[in-house]
């Protein structure tokens, strides 16, 4: 069967996105104006919190205006929340930390109701078919921005169950293994910073240098 992102199985499924799932714009700038914004309350989560290593928050609003915005707007652990406005092909999944959140103007959320993994999901956002698909119904401008309607158009694969399941788990597993090389990579940069100028002074005695020396 051909789709979006090629040729699947025929036991497999097209749907539109919106059959599967919760899609859900952020507030207007009436409905969330920049001076209702706090510093220390509940985090509101911007296109430009959104990267690689997750969401780092940057504003927030007071529990009032939260709990004005939660019926619509309130994050879950497992929600994706798209880039609406700025570079909209990117995104991230809400994990229990940001559970009780706010999606902000700039972003979408998607919440997946049924037949579908949210990890599947957000493995399936990263496709480069469907990644294309995201920048060719972006309006251009000065703000590039993502029609929340387009986006529930957008067409899902939906593969089994259990396929969706191994799918996220090696995503998953490939995930941890990333995460942990970087973790090497930040150790041994640190590492240098902290040895070359030592050595460049003399201390510590570089091992060639003390072979040198004891001649």
């Amino acid at each position: 069967m051909e789709t979006l992102i090629g040729p699947v199985p025929d036991d497999w499924q097209t749907r539109r996105l919106d059959e599967c799932c919760d899609v859900q714009p952020g507030p207007s700038g009436t409905t969330l104006r920049s001076s209702a914004y706090v510093i220390g309350g509940v985090p509101v989560v911007k296109a430009g919190d959104i990267g690689p290593e997750g969401i780092n928050p940057s504003v927030s609003v007071d529990e009032e205006t939260a709990e004005r915005l939660r019926p619509r707007y309130e994050l879950r652990p497992g929600d994706i929340v798209l880039v609406r406005i700025g570079r909209t092909t990117r995104h991230t999944m809400v994990s229990e930390r940001e559970a009780r959140w706010l999606l902000g103007g700039s972003c979408i959320r998607i919440r997946a109701t049924q037949d579908i993994s949210a990890d599947y999901l957000a493995c399936y956002l990263t496709h480069p078919a469907v990644q294309e698909w995201l920048a060719e119904y972006t309006q251009r401008g000065v703000l590039p921005t993502l029609n929340g309607r387009k986006v529930r158009e957008m067409p899902l694969v939906l593969p089994p169950a259990a396929v969706q399941q191994g799918i996220a788990e090696i995503a998953r597993a490939i995930d941890t293994k990333i995460r942990a090389h970087k973790d090497v990579i930040q150790a041994t940069r640190t590492l240098r910073e902290l040895l070359i100028p030592q050595m460049l002074t003399g201390n510590p005695v570089l091992p060639e240098a003390a072979a040198n020396r004891d001649a």
